[in-house]
């Protein structure tokens, strides 16, 4: 091996080290590679070699020291360099970092200008990452960030660096959830879960935004354990912006355990880390956080001196997304306390959120946003009532959180980890008016037909009073802490017609069963049929027809499983989904046929007849008829079968 050959494989280990989260190692190859490059006083090589130290300088945060080694290269590269590219990357990450956002663009435009001259397709790729990660997100420009990710996650993929794919993978998640695309946020982790090294510092910025989702979806418990492998990964690799994000989520999570004590040490922990290492919109987020933790714990003066700090923060970064973010919680705050000043910082609240396309942060921050948006719904001052009734007309676009619910064998409704109260449901006839509309072909129904539905003995004018009772009472159970004047975004009654509206990542159980057993996946249909549609409703007429359909597709299912597991060997199994289908429908004959089939190669001769025996009593005592021939040939068979 050559002496550049060695530095190109010294240079390169460095990189698989830093990527698996071994820093040390990392930074000690990368030395040994300028090392030997100095020595040998070729260039082009003494730039790679200085780019290697420099691209784990900045992964420890040492922004001043990777930009000198970046700034040499790049005056060792000739024009038409793929290394003059890598360094324009490494300066554009650097000015990210220290605060130079518009100097940080021009260097990864310049970058990816460069890739497109030469041909250098990780150049294009990292500038377009780093024009997401560095430039759009902080400045809130989410749907630009979410565009560049995808299109440098489309280079990736397709131009062999799929090990890189974990860069985009992670600000496309942080979008995703930023934006409550909860659904798309979840995927996207998934596959950055596949992609990362363990114990790497991919695998804890992982761990950090699965941290997140779970908390938003409710789940504390898996929320902390993620952030407390995340915190152990972050301090081994010495991730300073990671070590920030985790101790912010902390704070979170014991903020949504309301431990506001617990809360606010995270809280100072990560406005401390942002201080010292001088990244300011980490250190706005934290302030924010600082803020939620202090006005918890009773200090609203805290907060507002720490909600007003992080603007001053953010304002020179143009960091519009959490400048309104900001605004909107010390409008709250101030309005809480009736303070004169409230009005003013509402308005620049709403002008920040319509302007960048921010109104997901209203049910983000729905306990907060909605008192207030129904406030000034209310105001005296027709031009308060005018901006309230623009930020609602956004508000009525961003889609309610996803539901999940149960209609087989019980009936649940779940939003996140928040059941929908069974006894809400169930008053004035709004849980029947929601499992009508579950089944009804596009979910909607005219509202005449809703009447004669529940109501049958009625005429529609005599009900209307009913009628409203019920679709308000869905309303408020579906979306509790939602104002009077707001329209429900689940439940639309309008036109004569009732439609429910299900959000994206909503889940039915029996929408799911029905195409399972529609494409023949036999065992996934039967983990989901717990039992026949609305129990509940058994008398009722309206579900009947649907209730027996899906009966059919679970006899289906179970006879398709039981064939499937007898052909594995696996008899017993086989004959468990054959009784199961049997009490649902115990006349059903092929069940019976498998099921003596499955007794036979468990060597129950006994099982098997008594089969076949309750079956020809059934046929006989209920339907007048007699076993069909296929079992009355096998029949005999079963009387010559030996046993063990």
């Amino acid at each position: 091996m050559g002496v550049s050959s060695s530095i190109v494989a010294l240079i390169d280990e460095s990189q698989a080290l830093e990527r698996s989260g071994d820093i040390p190692s990392a930074l000690r190859c990368a030395r040994q590679a300028l090392d030997k490059a100095r020595a040998g006083g070729q260039p082009e090589v003494i730039a790679a070699a200085l780019l290697a130290v420099a691209r784990v300088r900045f992964r420890l945060g040492q922004y001043d020291a990777a930009k000198a080694l970046a700034e040499e290269a790049l005056t060792l590269s000739a024009p038409d360099s793929p290394n003059r590219a890598d360094a324009l990357i490494r300066l554009g990450g650097c000015a990210t970092d220290t605060n130079s956002l518009a100097e940080a663009e021009a260097f990864f435009l310049q970058a990816a200008e460069v890739g497109r001259e030469i041909g250098y397709t990780l150049a294009r790729f990292n500038a377009l990452h780093g024009l997401a990660a560095g430039i759009y997100i902080p400045c809130g420009r989410l749907d630009l960030a979410l565009a560049a990710d995808e299109e440098a996650y489309r280079i990736a993929s397709e131009h062999g660096l799929r090990e890189w794919r974990y860069f985009p993978l992670m600000t496309m998640a942080w979008t995703c959830l930023a934006t409550g695309q909860c659904e798309r946020a979840r995927l996207v982790l998934e596959e950055l879960g596949q992609v990362a090294l363990p114990g790497s510092w991919a695998q804890g910025y992982y761990c950090w935004l699965a941290g997140d989702l779970a908390l938003d979806e409710g789940d504390a418990e898996r929320a902390r354990a993620l952030y407390t492998q995340g915190r152990s990964i972050a301090e081994v690799t010495g991730e300073h912006r990671l070590n920030i994000a985790l101790r912010t989520g902390m704070s979170r999570y014991y903020r949504m355990a309301d431990d506001g004590p617990n809360a606010r040490t995270w809280a100072d922990d990560a406005v401390g880390c942002a201080t010292r290492v001088d990244y300011r919109h980490a250190l706005g987020k934290a302030l924010i956080e600082r803020a939620r933790t202090v006005w918890l714990c009773g200090d609203p003066t805290a907060a507002e001196a720490d909600l007003r700090a992080a603007s001053e923060v953010l304002i020179p970064l143009q960091a519009n997304f959490d400048l309104a973010h900001a605004y909107l919680l010390l409008a709250a705050l101030l309005h809480l306390q009736e303070r004169s000043d409230a009005d003013s910082v509402w308005l620049e609240a709403v002008s920040r959120i319509v302007s960048g396309g921010y109104a997901f942060l209203l049910e983000r921050e729905r306990a907060l946003a909605f008192p207030l948006v129904a406030h000034y719904l209310n105001s005296p001052d027709p031009h308060a009532q005018s901006v309230a009734a623009t930020l609602l007309g956004h508000l009525e676009r961003v889609p309610p959180p996803p539901l999940r619910i149960v209609t087989l064998g019980h009936f649940e409704v779940w939003q996140h980890a928040r059941q929908i109260d069974k006894r809400v449901l169930g008053q004035r006839r709004a849980g029947e008016l929601l499992r009508l509309l579950l089944i009804s072909p596009g979910r909607a129904f005219a509202r005449d037909a809703v009447i004669e539905a529940l109501w049958p003995e009625k005429s529609p004018e005599a009900m209307q009073t009913p009628f409203h009772q019920a679709t308000s009472a869905l309303r408020h159970a579906l979306e509790p802490d939602l104002p009077d004047k707001f329209p429900s975004r689940y439940l639309e009654v309008e036109g004569g017609q009732v439609t429910l509206h299900l959000p994206p990542g909503s889940w039915v159980d029996w929408q799911v069963f029905e195409q399972n057993a529609r494409d023949g996946q036999w065992e996934e249909a039967l983990a989901l049929y717990g039992g026949e549609l609305f129990p509940g409703d058994r008398y009722a007429d309206r579900a009947a027809e649907h209730r027996e359909w899906l009966e059919q597709c679970f006899l289906r299912a179970a006879l398709g499983a039981a064939r499937q597991r007898l052909e594995a060997g696996q008899a017993e199994a086989a004959l468990k989904v054959c009784r199961r289908a049997l009490a649902v429908e115990p006349w059903h004959e092929q069940a019976v046929l498998v099921g003596m089939r499955a007794c036979l190669a468990l060597n129950d001769r006994a099982g098997a007849l008594r089969l076949y025996c309750n079956l020809e009593r059934i046929l006989h005592e209920e339907l007048c008829a007699a076993p069909p021939p296929e079992l009355e040939q096998f029949y005999p068979k079963v009387l010559q079968a030996k046993t063990l």
